[in-house]
């Protein structure tokens, strides 16, 4: 899969950020941090302020202090205090955060810069962390439990409608190739839901709701791929990446496995980080995946007999 932290600069941020600032909606109350439970966000004009809520997977107080930076437009540039893992890293520590923020979707899209050797329960890929407004939150489980039902339900329902699928299967796809997650994800749900079944289908949606770090989410999606096309490489790479931010290495390691031996192939430098950090943090894990990763190698040398990886 490809780093999102090699594709999404300070440059590509502002960008698409609007002049007008009156317009833009503020960051207040409770949003849904995925692993990281609930942030309490406030804000004193420019400054966005963010506190820890109770049950959260680094065990500060209720009302600590966790994010703190200048909101300028829809663009955030502060800190994030967060609890850190590995060896000679610091138990908890304040780490530069660069985000978005788009009152469209009620979400903020955050990027934590954490240094080389650590980990934290916190982040998602690549120090990926994706704060949603209770209004998103409702809107995205209602989209996944419209899908759901029309995947259960095995039998063709009076709204499907194979055009208008294959129209929004098309919009997901190619927002996919343009990293916008949030919109792709909104198009293969809405071209499931009108009865798109196919593999690529769920496959593209799970590996959007992958890229936002909607982790539960991006496992079904995947493992529904995998259940209509059991050869696909790319379907059983991504899957173990998603297996990977849960923590479960013995699942990610036998789908990278899976994705090996199926002709999953990647260049050298371009491997899943997330994936990397968790089995080479496992001694147990460290032989069997750097076996598989050499061999991922060899497959992109021989491009007449491998498929080359064109992960998200």
């Amino acid at each position: 899969m490809v780093s999102v932290s090699r594709t999404i600069s300070l440059a590509a941020f502002i960008a698409v950020v609007p002049g007008a600032r009156g317009a833009e909606l503020p960051l207040q109350g409770s949003y849904q941090a995925d692993i990281w439970g609930t942030v309490e966000l406030s804000t004193e004009g420019e400054r966005l302020i963010g506190r820890a809520s109770r049950g959260n997977p680094c065990g500060l107080e209720p009302g600590t202090p966790v994010l703190d930076g200048l909101l300028q437009g829809r663009v955030l540039v502060g800190q994030f205090e967060l609890c850190l893992q590995g060896e000679g890293c610091p138990e908890k520590q304040a780490l530069p955060v660069l985000g978005f923020h788009s009152p469209e979707e009620g979400s903020l899209t955050a990027y934590v810069r954490i240094q080389p050797g650590c980990l934290s329960p916190v982040l998602g890929q690549e120090g990926l962390v994706v704060l949603r407004s209770p209004r998103a939150v409702s809107a995205a489980q209602e989209a996944a439990a419209a899908a759901r039902a029309s995947l259960m339900s095995g039998r063709a329902a009076t709204r499907r409608n194979p055009e208008a699928a294959k129209a929004a299967l098309e919009r997901g796809e190619q927002l996919l190739r343009e990293k916008k997650w949030g919109g792709s994800v909104t198009e293969f749900e809405r071209s499931i839901a009108l009865g798109e079944q196919s593999w690529v289908a769920f496959f593209g949606l799970g590996t959007a709701q992958l890229m936002r770090n909607q982790i539960s989410e991006a496992v079904e999606m995947l493992s529904r791929a995998q259940k209509l096309n059991k050869r696909e490489p790319h379907i059983a790479y991504n899957l173990a990446c998603a297996y990977s931010r849960q923590g479960k290495k013995e699942q990610a390691l036998l789908l990278l496995e899976q994705a090996v031996k199926s002709g999953y192939a990647i260049k050298a430098g371009s491997q899943d980080l997330g994936l990397e950090k968790l089995l080479l943090s496992d001694p147990g894990s460290i032989a069997r995946y750097t076996e598989n990763i050499q061999e991922a190698f060899k497959n992109a040398e021989a491009p007449a007999r491998r498929r080359q990886a064109q992960g998200p």
